[in-house]
């Protein structure tokens, strides 16, 4: 409705601008008399539109809602949540009023010039905004969040609503100037470079939207870590031209939509969709506090739940082995001996197949890494059948509580690189 307010006004202007072509033929009294009746004109012209607009607007609205509230259908619902049914409603004033034009400013040749291109600048305004009001309801008709296809159609949705704008910019462009489209489009050859630069970023997520669609490699509600950025959290949209995510801060952080499959980008939605996470962690002994294990401390050991099978079949295949070659065992380097940190390994690993929390249908495993100056770390590498961070920490951290203190009656001993203190 605003719109129509705004004819008289712009028609005014119009004729405001063509002034002299009146006074060059007519008296002062005809101008006055002339401008009083186009002034009438245009005052009821524009009060007509207004009228023909509530009508219609109400009329449609109320046509919609009973539709809508009379089917089952969601997709109804969206497109009158939108207002797609208020912009049809604005095609019937406007082409009666296109009609009336003619006849109503008949004896007035600039004014109906002049009016016209101001209805056919409102028709493009009008199927634009009807335009952008049917995407805005496809994309919400035809996605859901949890859908991969959620990017492609805000992609191309947005592509959409651009490429309608600029079109109809164009015909507006097309209409000030009295060319046709054609000629203003050839027009823009020159300028297609520049065109081109300044919507890099959007081509490039578009481009990348549709790649992330077409293989499914992030979608909205991912979890996900770009390690360019040191960023990890949750995506929360994922539009043409950036990507908004929510770190586990609760702050927001966006990154252009292309550097999502342009950088590297670690997407944990499948650990938490199998529900597991996994733990690897190393403790750090020093060496030094390795030794052979004798009879006094294999005894301390058999009563050990844990790994007293362990030590009995071990020791039983050792002795064999020693027996068999003859070997002369009172001296610790000869034959094969357990080992505390060996005993330890076992004891790790057969506690992480105990526990509960710990996933036994993936990898689990305690091994040895490089050893390094400080000392040879040991590595838990295994899976929580939770991939809740809170209790997955709780987990990890019950586990490596137990291990660090058991690692005592092994007589180990952890390692604790301190910084030197500088005076």
């Amino acid at each position: 409705m605003k719109i129509f307010t705004k004819i008289s006004t712009v028609i005014f202007y119009f004729y405001i601008q063509n002034i002299h072509i009146f006074s060059l033929h007519l008296d002062l009294k005809k101008w006055v008399s002339i401008t009083l009746i186009i002034i009438g004109k245009i005052f009821f012209f524009t009060i007509l539109l207004i009228i023909l607009e509530f009508i219609f607007n109400r009329g449609v609205r109320f046509i919609g809602r009973r539709i809508v509230s009379s089917t089952h259908f969601v997709w109804d619902n969206i497109l009158y949540e939108n207002k797609v049914f208020d912009s049809l409603a604005h095609f019937f004033p406007l082409s009666i009023g296109f009609i009336l034009i003619e006849p109503f400013f008949k004896n007035y040749h600039t004014i109906i010039i002049y009016l016209g291109k101001v209805f056919d600048i409102l028709f493009v305004l009008i199927v634009l905004q009807f335009l952008i009001r049917v995407v805005n309801s496809i994309m919400r008709i035809a996605t859901s969040e949890n859908n991969h296809q959620t990017i492609a159609v805000r992609s191309f949705s947005q592509l959409l609503k651009i490429i309608s704008i600029i079109f109809c910019v164009l015909i507006i462009i097309a209409i000030l100037t009295k060319n046709d489209l054609i000629t203003v489009l050839t027009s823009l050859g020159a300028i297609t470079a520049i065109v081109i630069l300044v919507f890099r970023d959007t081509i490039l997520g578009f481009v990348s939207g549709v790649q992330m669609a077409s293989t499914k490699m992030i979608k909205v509600g991912d979890w996900i870590g770009i390690p360019k950025y040191s960023i990890e959290g949750t995506v929360i949209e994922i539009n043409l031209t950036s990507a908004k995510i929510e770190n586990f801060d609760k702050t927001i952080t966006s990154v252009p939509t292309y550097d999502l499959i342009s950088t590297a980008v670690t997407n944990f939605e499948v650990m938490r969709q199998k529900n597991i996470r996994r733990i690897k962690r190393s403790i750090l002994f020093n060496i030094q506090s390795f030794h052979f294990c004798n009879s006094d401390n294999l005894k301390g050991f058999q009563h050990v739940y844990l790994i007293k099978d362990y030590i009995y079949k071990k020791q039983k295949e050792i002795d064999l082995f020693n027996k068999e070659k003859n070997i002369d065992i009172s001296i610790n380097l000869n034959g094969r001996r357990l080992t505390n940190i060996g005993l330890f390994r076992q004891y790790a690993l057969e506690y992480l197949y105990q526990h509960p929390k710990i996933s036994q249908s993936e990898t689990l495993m305690i091994r040895h890494l490089e050893p390094t100056p400080y000392g040879l770390p040991i590595e838990l590498y295994c899976f929580t059948n939770t991939s809740v961070s809170i209790q997955y920490e709780q987990i990890q951290a019950s586990v490596f509580d137990h291990l660090l203190t058991a690692a005592k009656e092994f007589n180990l001993e952890v390692t604790q690189v301190t910084k030197k203190e500088s005076f």
